[in-house]
């Protein structure tokens, strides 16, 4: 118990070098970081306000397209509905024939 409380009490203790050193690292990591980051939004934004003139005229364009897509996609999903309650009426159609021979079966 006492070992304890004196290893606890000697990582407790940190050096004002080994601060020192810790912030360095830690500002050499974070500078080159925010750095990037701040180029990313200056560039994002640069781009949306040369593309946002186009973005004004395509718009209907751009709508349409995206409407279309939209129900393509419905489209599909419905497909896909219809393919499982169709393979499930099937499976269904089987068991129901296959347990009509099992019966007939067992009355003989």
């Amino acid at each position: 118990m006492a070992e304890a409380q004196q290893q606890q009490g000697e990582t407790q203790s940190v050096s004002g070098r080994s601060m020192v050193w810790a912030s360095l690292v830690s500002m050499a990591l974070t500078v080159p970081l925010l750095g990037m980051m701040g180029f990313s939004l200056l560039s994002t934004l640069i781009l949306l306000v040369i593309s946002s003139p186009l973005l004004l005229i395509f718009s209907p364009l751009l709508l349409s397209v995206g409407l279309l897509f939209a129900g393509v996609l419905a489209g599909f999903a419905i497909a896909a509905a219809m393919a499982l309650a169709g393979v499930s009426t099937l499976a269904w159609t089987y068991r129901e024939i296959k347990g009509s021979f099992r019966s007939e079966r067992k009355v003989w």
